[in-house]
């Protein structure tokens, strides 16, 4: 019997990247960045049914000592359904291969998924180690 999903070790497709990113309420990114940031990753995973993507999944950082989890997504519609899992099961195998014992490996959970990866050995950060961000804009103000 043929798995329900695919599971490919690739370079996420920019549209792809996009259209998953979309389903999200993160802020909108152009895609000649897109293009550029996904030649970097490390590692990156797309989860198909039937040709089409359905999540996908990306490893960021220095390869040696940091490496980050970044974009895990899946489509609304495909919640619940252990695509997250297969996300994360081909990260954690690469992490468990390419990153040596005292790497660091960091991610930002969207609200409510701690849970899903406290399930894979994630932890908060403890309250004297707050995690920290800014996100760069250089527009200038409107009139």
């Amino acid at each position: 019997m043929k798995p329900e999903f695919q599971v490919e070790q690739r370079e996420i497709r920019t549209e792809e990247y996009q259209l998953l990113r979309n389903t999200t309420n993160w802020r909108q990114i152009p895609n000649d960045h897109v293009s550029k940031a996904l030649k970097k990753d490390l590692f990156s995973v797309c989860i198909l049914k039937n040709d089409k993507i359905v999540g996908m999944g990306r490893v960021i950082g220095d390869g040696v000592i940091y490496f980050y989890i970044q974009d895990v997504i899946v489509l609304p519609e495909f919640r619940n359904r252990g695509v997250g899992q297969l996300i994360m099961n081909q990260i954690e195998s690469y992490l468990d291969q390419m990153a040596p014992d005292d790497a660091f490996v960091g991610l930002m959970a969207a609200d409510g998924t701690e849970g899903f990866y406290q399930k894979f050995g994630y932890q908060r950060r403890p309250e004297n180690g707050p995690g920290m961000f800014k996100n760069l804009n250089r527009k200038a103000p409107g009139p």
